[in-house]
């Protein structure tokens, strides 16, 4: 099976899915960019690419859009060598002059998206987007708030096909929970006290609502820990000063593997956001051990989350069952939650895609 996939940049977490599909396909991928302009190179370096990976180096729009009638071009020159073609975006120039071209020669492709949640806008987008959203053949969504973002914009229910979104390996996933002994020399290093430990890797931006999830822990005798950056941050540093809140603690910046050792050494992940179209620190979370209390605003979340097993689904205008779900977290869900990472791997990702391509193949 020949696949071929038009992507906006390498996202090193992308890389690594594509990396899995091609275990079993062979894979052409187009990037329509060598980078995003908010990101260093050094971002990308960890990339290894194991399919076929070709860049556009010009037509470059923002951070990541693109205008360049490349992409399009080599599809009309080489769509009939692939079994099939995926499209990983329909909002960039780039992205709907191969759409069109696509459907005008009628082509079929698929559209392959990594989250949707219906949000409040114009006539104007919501006809635009559905009129390149419902030309797609089949689609490829990681979750069932993602289908309902399809369906609602065109797509045909029985063209979905679910898949698991991940950022992680099998081995990056916890075996077992961790001791509270061992939790604690991790802490140590970051100056974290013992006792229930909640975390929440974030952004410092109103949309995140860290406001309320501060408020939350007013009153608590559990300990937060916010990990992240943004214009906010002297709003959160000034609550906690007048509030005299010590069982609040902020971290601006740690890397990645530091992270999720970091993530491995508390005893829950919490994250009041108004606004997410998918979510991945939720999944990470499970992968770290961690149960999750999250809004109903995550999509993630509302797709893997499942009450009193491996966290809590809370209501943001319900402020009482978010302190409840605060003291129902027990160590016993931890298992659960590294249960539910298997489920959402890097390599059941790209057995999934593969299983779902061979099916549409028959």
């Amino acid at each position: 099976m020949k696949v071929l996939i038009v992507f906006n940049h390498p996202a090193p977490y992308k890389v690594r899915a594509f990396n899995e599909l091609s275990k079993f396909v062979q894979l052409d991928v187009i990037f329509e960019r060598e980078k995003a302009g908010d990101r260093p190179l050094a971002f990308y370096n960890c990339n290894e690419y194991k399919f076929n990976a070709m860049f556009y180096k010009n037509g470059y729009i923002g951070n990541e859009g693109t205008c360049t009638k490349k992409v399009k071009q080599f599809i009309a020159k080489n769509y009939k060598n692939y079994d099939f073609i995926i499209m990983n975006g329909y909002s960039h120039l780039s992205e709907m002059m191969s759409i069109n071209y696509m459907h005008r020669h009628k082509i079929p492709f698929g559209l392959m998206i990594n989250g949707g949640l219906r949000k409040n806008e114009s006539c104007l987008k919501k006809m635009i987007k559905k009129s390149y959203i419902k030309k797609a053949s089949f689609y490829l969504s990681p979750c069932n708030k993602a289908n309902e973002y399809l369906i609602y914009y065109g797509a045909k229910k029985d063209k979905i096909f679910l898949y698991p979104y991940s950022t992680f390996y099998e081995t990056d996933i916890l075996k077992k929970p961790l001791t509270q002994d061992e939790k604690q020399t991790i802490r140590s290093k970051f100056h974290l006290p013992n006792g229930k430990l909640f975390i929440c890797p974030t952004q410092f931006i109103k949309r995140k609502n860290n406001i309320q999830l501060i408020e939350q822990f007013r009153d608590k005798k559990d300990s937060l820990l916010l990990v992240g950056s943004g214009k906010e941050e002297n709003k959160y540093s000034k609550m906690i000063a007048k509030n005299n809140l010590s069982n609040i603690y902020i971290l601006n910046f740690v890397k990645k593997d530091e992270l999720f050792d970091l993530m491995k050494s508390c005893d829950a992940f919490i994250t009041l956001s108004k606004y997410d179209i998918y979510g991945q620190t939720t999944l990470e979370a499970f992968a770290c051990g961690l149960p999750v209390i999250s809004s109903d605003n995550v999509v993630s979340s509302l797709q893997y989350v499942e009450n009193n097993k491996n966290g809590f689904i809370v209501n943001l205008k319900k402020p009482k069952t978010i302190s409840d779900a605060i003291d129902k977290i027990n160590y016993g869900m931890s298992q659960n939650a590294i249960s539910t990472a298997h489920k959402v791997s890097l390599e059941q990702e790209g057995l999934k895609l593969f299983e779902i391509l061979k099916g549409l193949q028959k």
